[in-house]
């Protein structure tokens, strides 16, 4: 790393899952006071952090759908220097499915919508600072239709890789840098229910969660100063631009 978290405060959303709790570890390992959210509060896992970090834990259960309450959430904050903004949902069906519309609405609603929510009052509230990292985590579904992934899931990333560039345009004139890593297929929870050949990856493996976290949590430091707008490929390379 160019540069060391020691002291920011770090905001990631989806903190219980594998990329997220593995980016939290990752940011508390290099210093960083953290800002757990997730739909259950990860109690346990911020306590782990400050035994082994001795850092500050902040946890909170949120839904990013709800706007009214993830603007209340910021707004509360007394210091925000990076948002990791991880909250997923990749659901593996079938888009023949009877229920399908009502999936897909949540799907986009979560893995889209939600990052709206959640990066609208942060910016504004890094406005003030005159600084700050956001960095959206796609996928390499967004970039090339992924290996498995249901067409809802690749509109709401593809979206997610789109919104980007807005909002670093938006971001840089206060002094906000915003990026993407798109993963490829991780070992986490998310990947654990389906299968996924990795005949079609040239590494011949997929990724561990940290392998994603290390790339996220350089995009929170002034190593990427001079970044915005980027997306990180992080994906064994199924996708080379």
């Amino acid at each position: 790393m160019l540069d060391d978290l020691r002291e920011k405060t770090i905001l990631i959303t989806g903190a219980a899952g594998g990329i997220g709790s593995e980016t939290a570890r990752v940011c508390a390992a290099m210093g960083a006071h953290l800002v757990l959210l997730d739909r259950d509060e990860p109690l346990a896992f911020a306590e782990e952090l400050r035994k082994s970090c001795g850092v500050t834990v902040i946890t909170r259960a949120l839904d990013v759908r709800d706007r009214p309450a993830t603007e209340k959430l910021l707004n509360e904050l007394e210091r925000l220097d990076a948002v990791v903004a991880n909250a997923g949902f990749c659901p593996w069906d079938d888009w023949n499915d009877a229920d399908w519309d009502d999936v897909f609405r949540q799907v986009v609603d979560i893995n889209l919508l939600g990052v709206i929510n959640l990066v609208r009052p942060a910016m504004a509230k890094m406005a003030y600072t005159g600084k700050g990292k956001i960095v959206l985590v796609s996928s390499v579904a967004a970039r090339m239709g992924g290996l498995k992934a249901s067409p809802h899931y690749v509109a709401a990333k593809g979206g997610v890789s789109a919104l980007v560039k807005w909002l670093a345009r938006k971001g840089a004139q206060a002094g906000i840098n915003v990026n993407c890593v798109a993963p490829g297929a991780s070992v986490t929870a998310m990947t654990a229910s389906t299968s996924i050949d990795t005949s079609g990856i040239p590494m011949g493996r997929m990724s561990s969660a940290r392998e994603i976290a290390l790339p996220i949590a350089f995009l929170c430091t002034n190593g990427a100063n001079y970044m915005c707008g980027a997306t990180i490929d992080v994906n064994g390379g199924v996708y080379m631009p």
